[in-house]
């Protein structure tokens, strides 16, 4: 009978170490693990401006032409390490809304053949924008175009920032291209062999200069797309029209 009492006794000891164990690890998971998570999303949380609204946002809307699809905004890095660049762009922005010019005021001669009239535009350089979230990335990529009452939209420039959403840094091309484990000739190589592909003969001679192209890659061009590849935008070279040409690089 001391025998039988011995053995429940430890059976239950038994049950009440397995009921301890369980109800402290479901209290670990519960609890610890989800406040570590809520350190976390708070560290992402404190570094934004304004709590409320995306890492990129958009203010200051203005249609300058809705013919010609033309219209100002200032994008906002909502990151608290961003402000300077914030400035930067914004002020970029606003020489060009100050520096449109309207075909009523130019006095242009008569004979002077205007092809697209839309909204009194004769001339001014605008800006689009492209964001990109992946992971703990956001990426800004921008790019500048000329329009002209004479020959419509061109191609300007282009740049892109990747900013890190965890510290609000804004990571190099080195930073860049070590999370992919490529190396600049590896793009260079990569744009070269692209841009082969596409290459025309004029006259005798190729369309595409290839050589310049990949002598300017070495800018702000790199971001990280909505899948997790790293992309590049740039400028292509050529003997007539330069144009923007956007491509994985992983």
């Amino acid at each position: 009978m001391e025998e039988n009492f011995k053995n429940k006794f430890g059976f239950i000891i038994f049950i009440l170490i397995v009921l301890f164990l369980a109800i402290g690890g479901y209290f670990f998971k519960d609890y610890v693990l989800n406040e570590d998570n809520k350190k976390i999303d708070d560290t992402k949380e404190e570094i934004r401006i304004d709590k409320n609204k995306d890492y990129l946002y958009f203010k200051d809307e203005n249609m300058i032409s809705e013919e010609a699809e033309i219209d100002f905004k200032n994008v906002v890095i909502n990151l608290k390490t961003q402000e300077t660049l914030n400035d930067t762009l914004e002020k970029e922005n606003r020489i060009y809304k100050n520096n449109i010019k309207y075909i009523s005021k130019m006095n242009l001669p008569t004979d002077e053949v205007i092809n697209y009239n839309n909204d009194d535009l004769y001339s001014l350089t605008f800006r689009n924008y492209e964001t990109y979230d992946y992971d703990d990335y956001v990426s800004l990529v921008i790019k500048d175009y000329n329009y002209t009452c004479f020959d419509s939209v061109t191609f300007n420039d282009t740049k892109s920032y990747v900013f890190n959403k965890i510290n609000g840094e804004l990571l190099d091309i080195d930073e860049l291209l070590d999370i992919y484990d490529l190396t600049m000739d590896d793009v260079k190589n990569k744009v070269r062999e692209y841009l082969n592909s596409k290459q025309a003969i004029d006259n005798d001679v190729e369309v595409i200069k290839i050589d310049d192209t990949i002598n300017n890659l070495e800018n702000n061009l790199f971001y990280i797309n909505d899948y997790g590849k790293l992309c590049i935008s740039y400028l292509v070279k050529t003997t007539q029209v330069d144009y923007n040409e956007t491509m994985e690089v992983s």
